[in-house]
């Protein structure tokens, strides 16, 4: 009976080494947008007053 190579050694490390690819680059991009999200929090603390009276 001949199996699949995907069933065989090779085909778990492939399996495992795409799922460690996978929940890194979602785990970049979850650090990604935290540090966005923290930076634009700083931008926006230390950015000068706006004065809406020279908008109308």
């Amino acid at each position: 009976m001949n199996i699949s190579p995907a069933f065989g050694v090779l085909g778990v490390l492939y399996a495992v080494f795409t799922i460690t690819v996978a929940v890194l680059a979602v785990y970049a991009l979850v650090l990604v947008i935290v540090f966005l999200r923290l930076r634009i929090a700083e931008l926006k603390r230390t950015a000068p007053p706006r004065d809406d009276r020279l908008r109308r």
